[in-house]
C-alpha cells in the first residue's frame, strides 16, 4: 500500500479539495504530481480573482477616469486558459475513459465531425473565400 501525497504548503480549500480528490483516485507519478499542484494553485487563484471581482466589479476606473475593465477580469480568463492546458496535459481519465482535450483538438475534432456530416465549417468557408478571390 502507498502512501498519498502531502498536499503542497500554501494551498488554499480548493486545491486541497482537488488534491485530495485526484489522489484517492489516480496514482501519479512525480512528473504528474508536480502538474496536479499546479493545476490546484491555478484553482485558488481562480477563487481569489473571483472573489476580487464580486469585491471590486467587472469595471474599474482607467487612468484618465474612463470605465475598464476590471484587470482581474482578464487575468481570471488566463488562468482558466492556463488551467485548462494543465489539465490535459495531465491527462487524468474522465468517466467515460477519456481525457480533456486541448482546443486545438477539440476544434479538429468539431471540424472532422461537421465534415462527416456534409456540414461547411468556418474554416472550409474561409479556404473557399481564399480560393475564390
Amino acid at each position: 500500500m502507498t502512501t498519498t501525497p502531502k498536499a503542497p504548503v500554501g494551498l488554499k480549500a480548493r486545491g486541497r479539495r482537488f488534491w485530495k480528490e485526484t489522489l484517492e483516485d489516480f496514482e501519479l507519478t512525480d512528473g504528474e504530481l508536480n502538474l496536479l499542484a499546479e493545476v490546484c494553485r491555478t484553482l485558488d487563484t481562480l477563487d481569489l480573482l473571483a472573489a476580487t471581482i464580486a469585491k471590486d466589479g467587472t469595471t474599474t476606473a482607467g487612468s484618465q477616469g474612463q470605465i475598464v475593465m476590471h484587470p482581474a477580469v482578464s487575468e481570471a480568463r488566463q488562468q482558466r486558459l492556463a488551467l485548462h492546458r494543465l489539465l490535459a496535459a495531465l491527462a487524468l481519465p474522465d468517466d467515460e475513459g477519456g481525457t480533456i482535450s486541448n482546443p486545438r483538438a477539440i476544434s479538429g475534432h468539431e471540424n472532422a465531425r461537421a465534415r462527416w456530416l456534409g456540414k461547411d465549417t468556418e474554416a472550409a468557408a474561409r479556404r473557399a473565400e481564399g480560393r475564390a478571390g
